[in-house]
């Protein structure tokens, strides 16, 4: 999708793993056009919901039973910033695979632009397997398969041939802002999703730690 674009959005994927907040953030831009300001709410509460719908139907049989989905809300954050807007209420919170004894375990989702340096790639520290699914630090296949296809998701709704008007990609945070066409040129639209198989570990997310 060229720009320049007419909305960026952010996504947070809210979740609870043994009782520490998790939160994944996705970084979306359209140039869909939204001429009565009445219609933006909608507009965005869409977006929540459908990342949602790959969180229920893909990510949560991929991960473990202590993670709790919360639900996802939106936020537009240009060419002004405005309110959260809550995506639907999710009727599938509970990850699906077996319990894990720690909360900073973490499955790595790499996010691929095709550009290079920081800039040019994003990471998403998601839910980790339960144990049952671990071995020497690596996730079984079927967990990993579980979450390949929660990256197919979204890489169907916001990546390649997309069928939403929205492209998910990586936002730079140098010098960013919240002014067109200014952070048009800090977003990178994602070219592939990537999974790792060899768990990966985020220190926020240590019990006492915060979120």
């Amino acid at each position: 999708m060229p720009k320049p674009y007419a909305f960026h959005a952010q996504v947070r994927i809210k979740g609870s793993l043994h009782g520490q907040q998790t939160i994944n953030v996705l970084n979306f831009a359209t140039n869909t056009q939204i001429n009565d300001p009445l219609d933006l709410p909608a507009f965005f509460k869409q977006l929540a919901d459908d990342v949602s719908s790959c969180v229920q139907t893909a990510l949560l049989p991929g991960v473990t039973v202590d993670w709790s989905f919360l639900g996802c809300d939106v936020r537009q954050t240009a060419p002004v910033v405005g309110d959260v807007v809550d995506g639907t209420a999710p009727a599938e919170v509970v990850g699906a695979l077996s319990a894990t004894s720690v909360s900073f375990a973490a499955s790595l989702m790499q996010i691929q632009t095709g550009g290079g340096g920081k800039s040019g790639r994003g990471r998403l520290f998601l839910p980790p397997p339960g144990e049952a699914e671990i071995e020497s630090s690596s996730m079984s296949a079927p967990a990993q398969q579980a979450l390949l296809n929660f990256a197919f998701c979204l890489v169907g709704k916001f990546i390649n041939n997309a069928t939403t008007p929205w492209r998910l990609g990586v936002l730079s945070r140098k010098k960013v802002n919240n002014v067109l066409p200014a952070i048009d040129d800090r977003f990178r639209e994602a070219t592939n999703l990537v999974v790792k198989p060899d768990l990966a570990s985020i220190r926020s997310r240590k019990k006492g730690h915060g979120s």
